[in-house]
């Protein structure tokens, strides 16, 4: 290319700015000038001045998939994603509304007898069917509708693939219209119980708790998120799970049942629960301090014998998150101040017409966070950074990605296993043909399994667990403390005999 002398370019300039788009025009020609005889241009970044001991080329793999516009290995979020997202989700699934369900028609199915006959189970499955796809749509709006740069975190990426494949698999699974439907889907639903779908719950909280690091979401709406898609995930486990319940009795001769045809509300003893929780907290402490320290003396008063329908992991849960809280104050306070033995704790029960109440009350010298802390999941960034930093140490957490799962033929599934193992959050064991045809519905602890980690890592989420757990039994969790004496911890349960009929989303 000839280069013009200085005087031509004063020429060609004045011509080129003449007219009301002339600045514009001039800038446009500067960087094509430019941009042709300068040498020194380059279209890579030079990333080594950054990191002067680490070659550039060894860079580059962990520089390419950060500048991309989607996830190198994502098989959703790709160039097709938002034709298929506007004329698959939007258009016609965003369309149909979430069913408001009473515990009552979800063991029923609008038939008031107990008998379980076919129709009823095939009932159930399609059901099930519909209405899970629905609200898998209306949660992946809700997380499109997010700012870019908390949806783009790595975790809540995670999540959003995790439920653009459940979405897409109930989406294709045929309709359920015989018994033989009904059993492959029952196995569907067991394998996505079971597969890295498990994973989402901690990888919304890790999200969660980034996201409040970086001050990329205001707390207070980053805890209403994470509570509406946990309420949301308890009500999609039940469903499931009372369907699965159905479907087991169903196959192994079951024909009646007094409350409900599934199995996953029980008859609970209190007094039961509460000793099998101190048990599981006497054991905290022991793990936490030395085998032989002094334990306080754990007191149950007020209706002591009550008995009452409930989901059995969610009582559990609930309970020992709650008593360990003042097994741990109490104890250290015992140490702080050097008393004989430590203080008890007293646990009283009460029974009304539409609720049940725990209170436990400590002597473990109060909290010394506020309750903006104590029900939050992001909490100060100093905490949250605590928080995250012993969720990484959980096994599997950090390490697995959604994508290790789909598309790696080399994948290590001692990870995984190890990870569900400790966070699927169902109260389902794995359960097969042989197992639905044999009545084999067991109820384990997998909840109880997150709080039987190690003690030292304190994740800092379980008082704002339960108190979802707790609402979305058409209950309350609160806490009165007194800095220096004690504090007064009170769980309230709804009575689900009470509630049976009434119409909820989120509160199955």
């Amino acid at each position: 290319m000839t280069l013009m002398s200085k005087n031509q370019q004063k020429i060609f300039m004045k011509r080129y700015m003449r007219g009301s788009r002339g600045v514009g025009r001039c800038e446009r020609w500067q960087k094509r000038y430019y941009s042709t005889t300068s040498g020194n241009i380059s279209q890579t970044p030079d990333f080594s001045k950054y990191f002067p001991t680490t070659p550039i080329a060894e860079l580059t793999t962990y520089i390419s998939p950060t500048l991309s516009a989607y996830p190198r290995k994502s098989k959703y979020v790709n160039q097709q994603h938002y034709y298929h997202n506007k004329e698959i989700l939007i258009e016609k699934y965003l369309q149909r509304k979430p069913h408001a369900v009473s515990l009552k028609q979800l063991a029923q199915y609008y038939d008031d007898s107990n008998k379980l006959t076919k129709q009823k189970v095939i009932n159930s499955g399609q059901f099930a069917k519909d209405e899970l796809v629905v609200r898998m749509a209306h949660k992946l709006k809700q997380l499109q509708d997010l700012p870019f740069n908390v949806v783009n975190n790595f975790h809540f990426v995670q999540v959003y693939e995790s439920y653009y494949n459940i979405f897409e698999r109930f989406r294709k699974f045929p309709a359920i219209r015989t018994l033989e439907d009904n059993r492959r889907f029952a196995e569907f639903l067991c394998m996505i119980l079971s597969d890295f779908n498990s994973l989402n719950l901690p990888h919304l909280i890790m999200g969660a708790l980034e996201c409040r690091i970086l001050d990329l979401y205001p707390q207070k709406q980053m805890d209403e998120l994470i509570s509406s898609f946990l309420r949301a995930r308890i009500s999609r486990r039940l469903i499931v799970e009372e369907h699965l319940s159905v479907t087991s009795n169903y196959m192994s001769g079951k024909e009646e049942n007094t409350l409900v045809l599934g199995d996953i509300i029980q008859n609970c003893s209190a007094k039961k629960y509460l000793l099998d929780a101190s048990k599981m907290c006497e054991n905290f402490i022991k793990d936490m301090f030395y085998d032989g320290i002094p334990l306080p003396e754990f007191i149950i008063d007020g209706d002591v014998d009550l008995n009452f329908y409930f989901l059995p992991t969610h009582l559990e849960y609930l309970l020992v998150e709650c008593l360990r809280n003042s097994y741990e104050a109490t104890i250290k306070q015992y140490i702080r101040l050097g008393l004989p033995k430590p203080h008890p704790i007293v646990v009283t029960v009460v029974e009304n017409e539409n609720s049940f109440l725990f209170r436990i009350s400590d002597r473990g010298g109060g909290i010394l966070h506020d309750d903006k802390t104590i029900w939050s999941f992001g909490k100060s960034k100093e905490l949250s950074m605590q928080s995250l930093e012993n969720f990484h140490k959980l096994p599997g957490v950090q390490t697995i990605s959604i994508y290790d799962h789909l598309y790696e033929t080399d994948f290590n599934s001692s990870d995984l296993d190890l990870a569900f193992g400790k966070l699927k959050y169902t109260s389902l064991q794995s359960m097969n043909e042989t197992n639905l045809k044999k009545g084999r519905y067991k109820v384990n602890r997998p909840l109880l399994n997150l709080l039987g980690r190690p003690f030292r890592y304190k994740l800092g989420i379980g008082l704002a667990m339960c108190k979802v757990y707790a609402e979305y039994w058409n209950g309350d969790l609160t806490v009165h403390s007194i800095q220096g004496y004690g504090t007064d911890t009170v769980l309230k349960l709804g009575n689900l005999m009470y509630h049976t009929d009434r119409l909820q989303l989120d509160k199955v």
